[in-house]
């Protein structure tokens, strides 16, 4: 049994790096399939994809998180479901569920990363070290940016309908003269 602190985690990695996911953020792992691209979604959306009916948006993480894309990988799909909305996130493999006893997670660290605000700590199993993510955190700031990118472009189409109908004004006065 675990002890209070332990961590339950679903281990993946991602490029040549170890990471985990609490095992409560996961709803279940799936192998690749066919992903639909939609157009203007930011590059780390991968596209939308059909699972047993419900339509999820799939998102890269290694571009979702600036890491280097090595050409190879994405292999499975790991679900995740945040207040009723399953988002899935296309890692390399997908290697077991284990736990991590609480006194071998580090979580307070000061690590010059663009992770830190998503790092949950990072564990040591046996020889090798594990990252530790928040996946609900990455996917709630990756619903906050699709939602500003809304917004941004439906401020441009009204900039641009804007600037056409000032423009078709503009000729109107010219023409009249």
């Amino acid at each position: 049994m675990a002890g209070t602190g332990d961590v339950q985690i679903v281990n993946f990695t991602v490029g040549d790096v170890n990471y985990g996911v609490p095992v409560e953020q996961v709803r279940e792992v799936r192998n690749t399939q066919k992903v639909t691209r939609v157009p203007g979604a930011p590059a780390y959306v991968e596209g939308v994809t059909n699972l047993r009916g419900q339509i999820i948006t799939v998102i890269d993480l290694k571009k979702r998180l600036n890491l280097p894309q090595d050409g190879g990988g994405g292999e499975k799909i790991i679900v995740v479901e945040l207040d009723k909305v399953a988002v899935g996130v296309v890692v390399d493999t997908v290697t077991e569920v284990s736990t991590i006893k609480s006194p071998d997670i580090e979580r307070h660290m000061e690590i010059a990363t663009k992770l830190n605000h998503y790092m949950l700590g990072v564990g040591k199993q046996g020889d090798k070290l594990v990252v530790i993510l928040d996946l609900a955190k990455i996917i709630k700031d990756v619903e906050d940016q699709l939602e500003k990118h809304k917004l941004k472009e439906a401020e441009n189409a009204e900039s641009s309908s804007l600037n056409a109908e000032v423009s078709a004004m503009a000729l109107n006065l010219v023409s009249a003269k």
